[in-house]
């Protein structure tokens, strides 16, 4: 029976060392696969993304942006004869709802747009002439008269206001007389209620 005991324990303690040996064996394998892994770039598509560049991609995510139905344009002109610029706001029409900025660059090619939002649209050109917005008030028929200069001094008849002169004091009236320049819409505007 001590015969049987000790080859069971000589077996027991081999097969213990075998176990062990092939344990540690395969810590050993894993060790070297991590330490050969940190040397060698891992090819999958992440790897890819970054050969390529991530600027080469079109996120599918991002949103481009359109005009709304509430977008306001802005329409600024610069004359270069006279050396006004002119702006003017409008509402968006219903034709340029949901156009990209380049959409609203192909339908409007004369102009820059300076800003473009879903709210608010800036456009700007120049001309080479002269705004519309140069006038002269002088007497007529006893009232102050608008007139419109084109680019060669001349005027045009635009209106005949409901301002009398013989109420104005004398030194306006002397004014009136000789032809009062104005160069916008907002200071004729601004001389018209002064004489009111």
């Amino acid at each position: 029976m001590k015969k049987y005991t000790i080859t069971a324990f000589i077996l027991m303690g081999l097969s213990f060392g075998f176990i062990t040996g092939i344990y540690i064996y395969k810590i050993k394998e894993i060790d070297n696969k991590k330490i050969a892994m940190q040397d060698e770039p891992v090819e999958d598509e992440c790897t890819y993304i970054t050969e390529i560049g991530i600027d080469d991609f079109i996120s599918a995510s991002s949103k481009e942006e359109k005009t709304s139905p509430n977008c306001m344009i802005i329409l600024k002109i610069y004359y270069q004869k006279c050396g006004h610029l002119i702006e003017t706001k409008e509402k968006i029409k219903d034709a340029n709802v949901n156009l990209t900025e380049k959409e609203l660059k192909e339908r409007f090619p004369e102009w820059e747009i300076q800003r473009f939002t879903e709210t608010e649209i800036i456009l700007y050109k120049e001309i080479d002439d002269y705004c519309n917005e140069h006038y002269v008030l002088k007497e007529k028929d006893g009232n102050i008269a608008i007139y419109r200069l084109d680019e060669n001094n001349k005027e045009e008849l635009q209106d005949i206001t409901d301002i009398p002169t013989k109420y104005l004091e004398d030194e306006d009236l002397e004014r009136i007389k000789e032809g009062i320049f104005i160069n916008t819409k907002k200071e004729l505007n601004k001389t018209l209620e002064d004489f009111e």
